[in-house]
C-alpha cells in the first residue's frame, strides 16, 4: 500500500514528453518535497542514529535544490521557475501523521529508497538532455548523490529489519 507521504507520478519513460525547463522545475519541486519529507520523518524517529542520518539527507536535498535553482537560472535567465503539476516518479510529501511503530518507519524508508532510485535515474536522463559538459557533470553528480542516498537508506532499512526481529525476540522469552 502506498503511504500518504508518497504521491506516485508518471513513469520515467515519460521524461521525453516534457521540456528541459519543465523537467528542471520537477526536479527542484522533488528536492523541496524530499527535504520536507526527511525533516518531518526525522522529527518522528526516536532512534538517534537513524534520526541523524535522516536529518543529513534533508540537508543534502536542500543543497540539491540550491544547485538546481542555479542551473535553472543559468539556462533560463530572468524566468521564474515553473513547477509543473505532473511529475516523473514518486514525489515525497511531509510526514504529518503519528508513526505507530517501527513498521511505519521501515515502510517509509523503503518508499524513500524507491524515490531516491528514480531520482538517480531521472538525473542520469537529464544528463543526456543538457547542452554543456559542465551541466552534464552536474547532472551526473546529482545522479551519483541520489544513488548514495539510496544506498544509505538501504543500509538503514536492512538494519531496521534486523532490529525489528531482534526486538521481537526479546519479547518472546520468559
Amino acid at each position: 500500500m502506498v503511504p500518504p507521504e508518497l504521491e506516485e507520478g508518471l513513469p520515467l519513460e515519460r521524461i521525453k514528453d516534457f521540456s528541459l525547463e519543465e523537467l528542471l522545475g520537477m526536479a527542484i519541486k522533488a528536492e523541496i518535497g524530499a527535504r520536507k519529507f526527511y525533516g518531518s520523518l526525522a522529527e518522528r524517529i526516536n532512534i538517534q542514529e537513524l534520526r541523524n542520518k535522516i536529518e543529513w539527507l534533508a540537508g543534502e536535498e536542500k543543497k540539491h535544490e540550491e544547485l538546481l535553482r542555479k542551473i535553472y537560472a543559468s539556462m533560463f535567465p530572468g524566468k521564474e521557475i515553473v513547477f509543473p503539476r505532473e511529475h516523473i516518479g514518486p514525489e515525497l510529501q511531509p510526514v504529518a501523521r503519528q508513526l505507530s511503530g517501527i513498521e511505519d518507519v521501515i515502510d517509509l524508508v523503503r518508499w524513500a529508497m524507491k524515490a531516491e532510485e528514480i531520482a538517480a535515474k531521472f538525473y542520469a536522463e537529464l544528463e543526456n538532455m543538457v547542452d554543456t559538459a559542465e551541466k552534464k557533470r552536474l547532472m551526473r553528480y546529482l545522479s551519483d548523490m541520489e544513488w548514495g542516498h539510496y544506498y544509505n537508506l538501504k543500509a538503514e532499512y536492512e538494519l531496521l529489519l534486523d532490529w525489528e526481529m531482534y526486538s521481537q525476540m526479546m519479547h518472546v522469552g520468559p
